[in-house]
């Protein structure tokens, strides 16, 4: 596993130093996929939680569908065309588990979008894809802080 996560960071060090002559050709597809899975996972926390618990989930939803939107837009900017994907469907599982599926996602993504945030042609939306996965990083520790807290005293959502 060690070995799988160096692999993943040597390749994004190579985005890095490979410049802005190689986002042309930088396949947006998994950064789409994972969006959308995000997407759908927010959608279904949107529905589990109540009150402000349940707000702090829509913004995040209302966030990722904007940053869907910007990487088709980008496909389509870049001549690669729009792709069409549906909003994953997550499997039902404790709300305390899939915050933390989707801390980490967002993670992975802001780390992705910072890597590719050089580019001379989509590198400032690719800032903002990044700053925006950061904050959504907060908001996720911040529920999941928040859920824990509630499931162990008992006061649920």
């Amino acid at each position: 596993m060690e070995k799988h996560a160096r692999d993943g960071e040597q390749q994004v060090w190579q985005r890095v130093f490979a410049g802005p002559e190689t986002e042309a050709a930088e396949d947006l597809r998994p950064l789409l996929r994972e969006a959308m899975e995000q997407a759908g996972a927010y959608r279904y926390l949107t529905a589990a939680l109540t009150g402000k618990t349940r707000e702090r989930a829509m913004l995040l939803y209302q966030g990722q569908m904007e940053t869907i939107a910007c990487l088709r837009g980008i496909g389509l900017l870049s001549g690669r065309g729009e792709e069409l994907l549906k909003l994953w469907q997550p499997t039902r599982e404790p709300v305390v588990r899939l915050l933390e599926k989707c801390y980490h996602r967002s993670r992975r993504s802001m780390t992705e979008y910072m890597a590719r945030s050089a580019g001379i042609e989509f590198g400032v939306v690719f800032r903002r894809l990044a700053d925006r996965e950061a904050e959504h990083c907060a908001i996720l520790a911040g529920l999941l802080g928040r859920t824990a807290q509630e499931e162990k005293s008992g006061t649920g959502r």
